[in-house]
């Protein structure tokens, strides 16, 4: 069959909540990647055309469709791209009266009966999709019924009653799974933000599914969709990563796993590996303060790590209790400290507006984070994603807009009682931003790293960067 999949436009203003119009910020969907290479593999014929990287037109877009003659076109949606695919299906169902059209992503799984309900929508998949589409596939292929196939929700034609199938069980090991090909992509459209890369080329890469902790309330990962943690072995990671560099020339990987370091038997081995085949890149990842000693640390620098994102997102231990963050604060800036000391650079995210929260604990969170002396801050509105415990209860401190389109965690859609309105709250948002950046020290010690034209460039994209978000 002809299969493509394709996701909605959604610009770096919308993700990141910057005026700044660049097409950086973006990576390549491993997720799509690894649906497509199972399809392939199968003997099916598989595009993807990910949007968000692209200027097509409606035109363009159909244009490329009808040289395609897709079979079955899906659309992969988050929360705050629903609108968008609805909207970008109906323009399309016109043109392909007798393609299947298929939702599947995060939202659609998380309401499967509620995304069949738009008229544009045949088919949700919803889950792990790899085996759940491959067998869809096939179904549609043969004019075989839909029933039994596990992990989808569909239209009976005649009826247009909605039928939810089983959900299907996770994929125990994901060894088993094949490299996410990259060849559906143009890889040359695909970077980092400035300052969040050393060398290029750069791309991601997921070594796990689900997350080791899952407890945070914020968090789908710990949500009604909380998946089991699972990880590859070292040898099938290093094999991606040999795919990596040989066929795309790749210098550093960013790796996407919502905590890469943990387990040091996992990262010694890692390491090991790296060394033995003389597999010497950059990388960055996430880390979370819990699961990390000295030794740890030291194991992955050697491996090649530059760069170690943390979630803080609170500097007030009330509120990381309350968000059963699971941390300390002690804890975060001895493990901060010993980034710093092995010459580890460090990326922190912090959550503005968060249940329980005031103006003065928002001032205290962002005093942290100036403490810490961490190399860049993130700052992010709290957005209480559908399926999270926060989304459930948060309404019983605060307000919530359900609008969805709006769930770009830059946006104020919860309000907790402690703030007089969402303007007070967005301009703490840009307060955070001016105090971390806008300090001499700050300035200072990114001045001093400057060694190429190359890093002028960076930092002058990063401070646009910046001022596109109003600070």
């Amino acid at each position: 069959m002809n299969i493509v999949f394709i996701t909605p436009p959604y610009g770096i203003e919308e993700r990141y909540g910057t005026k700044m119009r660049i097409k950086k910020g973006f990576l390549p969907p491993l997720g799509l990647a690894l649906i497509a290479t199972v399809l392939k593999e199968a003997g099916h014929n598989v595009k993807i055309l990910d949007l968000p990287v692209y200027d097509y037109t409606l035109g363009d877009l159909k244009n490329i469709l009808k040289s395609f003659n897709p079979d079955i076109i899906a659309f992969s949606a988050i929360t705050p791209t629903m609108t968008k695919a609805f909207q970008l299906a109906e323009h399309l169902r016109g043109e392909f009266p007798d393609t299947t059209f298929v939702f599947g992503g995060l939202h659609p799984s998380l309401f499967p009966h509620d995304t069949l309900k738009h008229p544009v929508v045949d088919i949700v998949v919803f889950g792990e999709a790899e085996y759940t589409f491959l067998e869809l596939a096939g179904a549609l292929e043969k004019g075989k019924p839909l029933a039994g196939i596990k992990g989808v929700a569909y239209k009976e034609r005649k009826s247009n009653k909605i039928v939810m199938n089983q959900p299907r069980p996770i994929i125990k090991d994901i060894n088993e799974l094949p490299i996410a090909s990259r060849e559906f992509f143009d890889m040359e459209r695909y970077a980092p933000l400035p300052n969040q890369y050393k060398a290029l080329p750069v791309t991601n890469m997921v070594t796990g599914r689900g997350c080791p902790y899952g407890k945070c309330t914020f968090c789908f990962e710990a949500g009604d969709l909380k998946p089991v943690w699972r990880r590859m072995s070292v040898d099938r990671a290093v094999e991606e990563i040999r795919y990596l560099v040989d066929d795309y020339k790749v210098k550093e990987i960013s790796f996407w796993d919502d905590v890469f370091l943990v387990g040091a038997l996992w990262i010694k081995e890692f390491h090991d590996a790296l060394k033995r085949e003389k597999l010497d890149i950059y990388w960055s990842c996430y880390g979370y303060a819990n699961y990390l000693t000295y030794d740890l640390l030291k194991l992955a620098r050697d491996a090649g790590c530059w760069n170690i994102f943390y979630g803080i997102e609170a500097g007030n231990q009330k509120l990381l209790d309350a968000i059963k963050k699971g941390l300390k604060k002690e804890q975060i800036k001895k493990v901060v400290k010993w980034t710093h000391d092995l010459g580890i650079e460090s990326r922190g995210s912090f959550i503005l507006g968060l249940p329980g929260e005031t103006p003065e604990l928002a001032r205290e969170t962002v005093d942290f984070a100036i403490e810490l002396d961490l190399d860049y801050a993130q700052f992010t509105l709290n957005t209480p994603f559908p399926s999270t415990e926060m989304w459930k209860t948060g309404s019983q401190q605060g307000t919530l807009d359900a609008n969805f389109d709006k769930y770009s965690v830059h946006n104020a859609v919860y309000l907790p009682n402690g703030y007089k309105n969402k303007e007070e709250l967005e301009q703490m948002r840009r307060y955070a931003y001016r105090r971390f950046y806008l300090r001499p020290s700050f300035a200072w010690k990114h001045i001093r790293r400057i060694k190429s034209f190359e890093d002028i460039k960076k930092y002058i994209a990063g401070a646009k960067f910046l001022m596109g978000l109003g600070i």
